[in-house]
């Protein structure tokens, strides 16, 4: 993708390819389950907690797994960055901290980011595991 503009060659979302009819099995850590709920983050930065309440930017989860989750948002940041997130889970609300592992930004103006869980590592993974056992699939 060039300033923006589509090629056609570009690697979608999920799904990886050599050839069109060659698919390529990705090594995960583990299985990622669809999981659709509201977060606000922002980067993590070195000033205090209290500081880090305002959290800029808006967007949803689209799954979780063990270590992380992948979300989509207003606003992406690369590889590497730190981030300080705030899940909505319907039930209570999880204040996490993060590292983004990958990055993809559509046409659509939504970024979509990997992130790796570095906080409220066993409050996550809980949710998790009662996901995985009241769902049938995961990808």
């Amino acid at each position: 993708m060039e300033n923006g503009h589509s090629n056609g060659k570009e690697i979608k979302l999920g799904q990886l390819t050599q050839e069109p009819e060659v698919d390529i099995n990705v090594l995960r850590r583990s299985t990622r389950i669809p999981y659709y709920m509201r977060l606000k983050y922002s980067l993590l930065n070195s000033k205090s907690d209290e500081d880090n309440e305002m959290h800029l930017f808006s967007g949803s989860t689209f799954n979780i797994s063990e270590h992380g989750i992948g979300m989509e948002g207003t606003k992406g940041f690369p590889p590497n960055f730190k981030i300080l997130a705030t899940l909505f889970t319907g039930k209570k609300v999880i204040k996490f901290e993060g590292t983004i592992r990958w990055l993809y930004h559509s046409n659509s103006e939504k970024w979509y980011m990997g992130v790796e869980v570095s906080s409220r590592r066993d409050e996550l993974k809980e949710l998790y595991t009662s996901l995985s056992l009241t769902s049938d699939f995961g990808i």
